[in-house]
């Protein structure tokens, strides 16, 4: 679909959610949840206008954190326990029958804040419609629950083309460089580079960044250095030719950028461009709670955990294998994209305040029958990707940071990480053969 027809469909909803918060043609308890995710919506739709105009470039750092907090703040444990993203919130204002179902619909509408920031405005739009399509279903006083879950249904299993066809895409093609420009054009000693990504941000990754930037150029290289030559060396530990590789996908959590800068440029001297890509925002992407891409902070790991298992709303054999026809059809059409990709190389952390999640039984859970659909899913999907990205080709490479919430030592800790990430390779090796025969 061109641009232009998608603006038109855009403009439409955007009208249509306007009009729904003046309308009382659905009843309550119903209508204050329409009323106050419409206003999300169109929050949402007002901070992309300001970001095609230009707003982030010339914004203040207060502006900045405000707008962020504003967008997330639904969602933050002090607010949770009234969010309509919390499937036990849900059920208990809006019922059992729609509590479920209305809580996954603000989940993916949720997904607009960071499509508004690239720009993806059909990613915003479907979910508009979405919106709107069970909000006209709620104008009926006969609606039943079966009515909305088929609506949801069919949106994920129609637009699976793509939004699991574009997670193909983003995977392997360095030309979708959302992240790599904000993290190459961007001045980095300006913080404010940190809200371009849409991510929630915290003092956590405010600190990482200006840590960084306290480091002298020849300790990021030396950073950098250690996590590039890991990845080639896993190339020639595994006797695979890292020349026929043209990208590496480089995984990190926001505040690393500077080292991430200069990884993104020893990797170019390795003839390998770089593909980041954030961490999955649909349903149909995501893999339960995990944050595969990057991320920036976490606004609430219970919410993630509440909505894990929001496939059971639509996982059932025939989604299941139109979906794998959706990933082939993917691959083959990025195949020569994919059969040049070398792996991941990743940038994880540790020091995290542990996480307890609570089992909540309004939240979503797969039945014995979806559970043995998924990892039916997961082996074909695998098989899939293996014959498009050979693993018996690429390699990966894992390197860890302390994070600041490790405590007030967060900054020595970092450069003692950073002295053993840094050790000769063969010293390591030995080091590890020690401990091996030890234990």
């Amino acid at each position: 679909m061109n641009d232009e027809l998608m603006q038109e469909r855009f403009s439409l909803m955007r009208e249509r959610i306007g009009e729904i918060r003046k309308e009382e043609l659905v009843r309550e308890p119903y209508r204050d949840f329409f009323r106050k995710t419409g206003d999300f919506i169109l929050e949402i739709c007002r901070i992309h206008d300001r970001i095609r105009e230009g707003w982030l470039e010339k914004a203040s750092m207060e502006e900045l954190k405000e707008n962020n907090h504003k967008m997330y703040e639904d969602i933050l444990p002090e607010h949770y326990e009234e969010s309509y993203g919390n499937p036990a919130c849900a059920q208990k204002i809006l019922g059992r029958d729609f509590g479920q179902l209305l809580s996954f619909l603000y989940t993916e509408v949720r997904g607009m804040i960071v499509f508004a920031y690239e720009d993806r405005l059909f990613d915003m739009t479907v979910a508009m419609e979405l919106f709107v399509q069970i909000y006209n279903l709620f104008e009926d006083p006969e609606l039943s629950s079966k009515d909305v879950k088929d609506a949801i249904y069919w949106y994920v299993s129609d637009y699976s083309d793509e939004m699991a066809g574009h997670r193909v895409r983003e995977g392997v093609d360095p030309s979708l460089d959302f992240a790599v420009r904000i993290i190459c054009e961007s001045d980095l000693t300006d913080l404010r580079y940190l809200y371009k990504y849409g991510e929630y941000v915290t003092e956590n990754e405010r600190a990482m960044a200006a840590f960084l930037n306290t480091l002298t150029e020849e300790e990021i290289q030396a950073m950098a250095r250690t996590y590039t030559e890991g990845y080639r060396i896993g190339f020639i530990q595994g006797r695979k030719d890292i020349t026929k590789k043209k990208t590496v996908n480089i995984r990190f959590q926001l505040g690393f950028e500077r080292m991430v800068k200069a990884a993104i440029e020893q990797f170019r001297e390795m003839g390998l461009a770089p593909v980041i890509y954030r961490s999955a925002v649909h349903s149909v992407n995501k893999k339960q709670a995990h944050r595969i891409g990057y991320y920036g902070a976490i606004p609430n790991q219970q919410f993630d955990y509440d909505h894990k298992d929001d496939a059971a709303l639509y996982l059932d054999h025939e989604f299941v294998q139109r979906k794998l026809r959706v990933l082939q059809v993917a691959y083959e059409q990025v195949k020569e994209l994919a059969n040049t990709h070398g792996g991941p190389a990743c940038i994880e952390t540790f020091g995290e305040t542990p996480f307890a999640p609570v089992a909540k039984k309004e939240a979503c859970a797969l039945s014995a029958h979806q559970q043995k659909l998924q990892v039916s899913y997961d082996n074909e999907a695998g098989q899939i990707v293996n014959r498009y990205i050979k693993g018996e080709e690429r390699s990966f490479t894992i390197i860890a940071y302390p994070v600041k919430e490790i405590g007030e030592n967060f900054e020595e800790i970092f450069r003692e990480t950073v002295k053993i990430n840094t050790l000769d390779n063969k010293l390591y090796e030995k080091i590890q053969q020690n401990i091996i025969e030890a234990l």
